[in-house]
């Protein structure tokens, strides 16, 4: 999607602009929220290929057995803050926590790129984490409140460009830019542009005025995150130890026990955290099991993947990236084919199915042909893996925002992202776990039953040894690709299942009370938003209620067009 046609599409086909904003606004929306986006995507990995630049100078004696943590604070408070994030946005409107999430992000990184101890750096990752974790789930709340579904669907592929710039430039950014200026410059870039972001959706962004304030529970709110905390870090001690005793139960039933007493909590607060109702929708419950299988099973394949190319095919890591061009390439194709079949017929399951079809397929050709695989093989099976990873989890979540009432788009989409990226983390260390426990009964022959320590010591081993290790790697990663395949089954069968949603048989009506949808302005920002609303009134199908087909009475029931028969 380039940005001249969403600067033109309303003057083009005569399609009403969003809530108060002019052409102008919209353009300078869209990039600075596709700018903050990809460093949201790059934050997460980017750190990884900058390790040995980061230990020397904060902490060259005990940095490589600390530095995993730098990965584990941003993903921990990423995850975390989630449920947060969606009931904050439902509250008091996704314009408010949208500048929050960035604000948050440029002072985490700006801290980052200033941090004096490794201690300092991961404590700061952490803040970090905490605004990148919300800029992905209110730039899809922001978006999916600014524009109607059919017209999302038309505009997807902006999406695909963004994951696939991710994929590629995430491995070859970090470790250049660390060893030619300083791995300080992996967090001092964010903040020029983060903060040309936060100028641009200030000055561009305009939404529509809340009408409620919900309460949000603080002590439920710390409960669900720190119950997310326990869980994660159990997980990690599993990937590191390869057993579940130890240090690792206290964890993982801490965790349990708290996600147990956050759910009974849940059930009888008249004003929940995460709505457990949510889960008897027929799209939104295999929408979440979508997401949390395509996180355990799509998200973490390529670290593997870059793993592989290293050790097996002898791929520098500072290269790597341009070996997975293919999967970004399916990444694309998918992002620009869903949305223009979407739009057209207008039905989502048909395009879900295919695509999850298509991640299996590719997962378990890689499974059984990654020892020896030619070179066009290995690029057609990434091609259509590539499908799979840019189509199943982006689809079912568009799904389920498109199926969602006005006032639970925050709850529902940062609900989906929280599935995710549970899935994402636990399937990069169960998936490890199974790639070490394969590599170590086939390489003993070898001498090396590690495999993270594979890479550094194939270099000094004989031909014949060195044979050993890359082919017990070899078979390593095809157990690892075997087992998301066997997942990816389990995907399938949920999408075959899931209710259809069909966005041209949306209704959009409009309350029969308008003052019972927006209360009167609570501050001078709100005030100004009612003028707006009085100076253009909100065209019909971009309401903020009637986009999520609010019933004539204003209840916040569906249309009865919404999803397909």
């Amino acid at each position: 999607m380039s940005t001249e046609v969403l600067a033109l599409d309303s003057e083009k086909e005569k399609k009403p602009l969003p809530h108060g904003m002019s052409g102008i606004q919209v353009l300078v929306f869209i990039v600075s929220a596709m700018s903050i986006m990809i460093l949201s995507l790059l934050d997460g990995s980017i750190v990884s290929s900058a390790v040995l630049p980061i230990v020397r100078d904060l902490d060259p004696a005990h940095g490589m057995d600390r530095f995993p943590w730098l990965i584990t604070a941003y993903l921990l408070a990423a995850t975390a803050a989630q449920p947060l994030y969606g009931k904050l946005s439902d509250s008091y409107g996704p314009r408010r926590i949208y500048l929050v999430a960035l604000v948050a992000f440029l002072a985490g990184s700006a801290l980052c790129a200033t941090a004096q101890t490794l201690t300092q750096l991961i404590l700061f990752r952490a803040v970090q984490g905490i605004g990148g974790g919300g800029l992905m789930s209110m730039t899809l709340i922001v978006i999916a409140t600014l524009f109607p579904p059919k017209a999302r669907a038309g505009r997807s592929n902006a999406g695909g460009m963004l994951v696939a710039a991710g994929l590629i430039a995430g491995p070859m950014i970090g470790g250049p830019l660390s060893q030619e200026l300083s791995w300080r410059w992996i967090f001092l870039i964010n903040v020029p542009v983060a903060a040309l972001a936060l100028g641009g959706v200030a000055w561009a962004l305009r939404l529509p005025v809340r009408g409620t304030r919900q309460r949000v529970d603080p002590f439920d709110s710390m409960l669900i995150a720190s119950a997310t905390c326990a869980l994660l870090l159990g997980v990690k001690k599993y990937g590191d130890l390869h057993t579940f005793s130890g240090q690792v139960v206290p964890y993982v039933f801490g965790g349990l026990a708290m996600t147990m007493f956050f759910v009974v909590r849940q059930l009888k607060a008249p004003d929940p955290l995460m709505p457990l109702t949510l889960f008897k929708d027929r799209v939104f419950r295999p929408s979440a099991i979508l997401q949390f299988v395509g996180g355990f099973a799509l998200f973490s394949l390529p670290v593997f993947l870059i793993n592989y190319l290293n050790i097996v095919r002898g791929v520098d890591l500072n290269q790597v990236g341009l070996y997975l061009i293919p999967l970004a390439v399916g990444v694309i194709v998918v992002f620009f084919a869903w949305g223009k079949i979407v739009t057209r017929t207008g039905k989502c399951r048909a395009v879900l199915v295919a695509t999850t079809a298509t991640a299996t397929a590719a997962a378990a050709g890689l499974g059984f042909t990654a020892a020896d695989a030619p070179a066009w093989e290995l690029n057609a099976l990434l091609l259509l893996l590539g499908v799979g990873l840019g189509g199943v989890t982006q689809i079912a979540l568009f799904m389920s925002q498109s199926a969602a009432p006005a006032d639970q788009l925050g709850v529902v989409t940062t609900t989906s992202r929280f599935a995710n990226m549970l899935g994402t983390t636990i399937g990069g260390t169960v998936l490890g776990a199974i790639l070490s426990a394969r590599f170590a009964s086939t390489a003993r022959d070898a001498g090396i039953s590690d495999p993270d320590a594979a890479a550094a010591q194939l270099a000094g081993l004989t031909p014949a040894r060195r044979d050993l290790v890359t082919d017990a790697f070899a078979h390593a990663t095809s157990a690892v690709l075997l087992t998301a395949a066997g997942l990816m089954v389990l995907a399938l069968l949920t999408a075959l299942f899931m209710d259809d949603v069909d966005v041209n048989a949306l209704v959009h009506e409009e309350p029969a009370d308008p003052s019972a949808v927006a209360a009167a302005p609570t501050s001078e920002e709100d005030e100004e938003d009612a003028r707006t609303d009085a100076e253009h009134p909100l065209p019909h199908s971009l309401h903020p209620h009637g986009a999520a087909g609010l019933g004539a009475d204003g209840s916040g029931a569906r249309g009865e067009g919404r999803r397909a028969a």
